[in-house]
């Protein structure tokens, strides 16, 4: 009995004394317990100030740059005609304006998303455009 006291009175004062000091951080077992990575999931902002027009057969589509997320990496553009959703770049760009220079000549929508380093792509911003009134003409041969 007097061996389960001493283990029992060991127990108590090592509970005591965790009591009293805490678990710090920089204890050793503090360095051997591994901690979860943090895992982004949030997008990045929306694109602002989404406009196009249109010159010389070339539609501009320009956007202000995004400054507020510091894992930006880049705007991706789309192009929306009747419904389908076409990309227009492969990559991200960081410049805040495309060029389309091949542009259809009937109205359509532009889509331009922010993404970030982890991958995350934002909502989209939109712009409509009625198409070039001086386009070239379409010929359908039958």
């Amino acid at each position: 009995m007097t061996n389960a006291l001493k283990i029992f009175g060991l127990l108590a004062l090592t509970l005591a004394t965790l009591a009293l000091t805490g678990c710090e951080s920089e204890s050793p077992m503090a360095s051997i317990i591994p901690t979860e990575p943090t895992v982004d999931t949030a997008p990045p902002t929306i694109p602002t100030g989404l406009s196009a027009a249109s010159a010389d057969q070339l539609v501009k589509v320009s956007w202000d740059a995004n400054v507020l997320d510091t894992d930006f990496s880049g705007f991706m553009v789309y192009r929306v005609v009747w419904g389908t959703r076409y990309p227009m770049l492969n990559l991200p760009q960081q410049d805040n304006n495309w060029i389309d220079d091949h542009p259809v000549n009937v109205a359509c929508t532009y889509l331009v998303t922010a993404l970030d380093e982890a991958g995350n792509e934002s909502g989209w911003a939109a712009v409509n455009f009625l198409g070039d009134e001086n386009g070239p003409d379409i010929q359908l041969e039958f």
